[in-house]
């Protein structure tokens, strides 16, 4: 014979699962508004509204040119460029394709002003 308290521990259980199944219900019916950062001006999206990221091969994502960043940086500390570039421009971003090849995966990028690039 199994001790009181498994009993005990069983009624909770069953307890519980009842008062989420009821608690999710009413939820549903009225959700309650998503909270709204002060760092934003719009609220933060519930786990449904929130999209996800294609998977699989290729793939397309944005990337950084590996040349253009650190010749940007370097103008900016000489004085020739204001530091306001970096945030009213997306000075060197490019657009990348992550793909498999040969068992790697690799990430393929083209910079319009310097070349192709190719990162494991």
């Amino acid at each position: 014979m199994h001790k009181p308290v498994k009993y005990v521990e069983k009624a909770v259980t069953i307890g519980a699962k009842g008062v989420w199944a009821v608690f999710d219900r009413v939820n549903r019916i009225k959700p309650n508004p998503s909270p709204t950062p002060k760092w934003s001006d719009k609220p933060l999206l519930k786990s449904y509204q929130k999209s996800k990221p294609p998977l699989g091969w290729p793939r397309a994502t944005d990337s950084l040119c590996p040349k253009c960043v650190p010749e940007i940086r370097q103008q900016i500390l000489d004085g020739h460029l204001p530091h306001e570039v970096l945030i009213n421009e997306k000075v060197g971003e490019i657009k990348a394709t992550i793909i498999e090849q040969d068992g790697k995966i690799m990430m393929v990028k083209e910079c319009p002003i310097h070349e192709r690039f190719e990162d494991l």
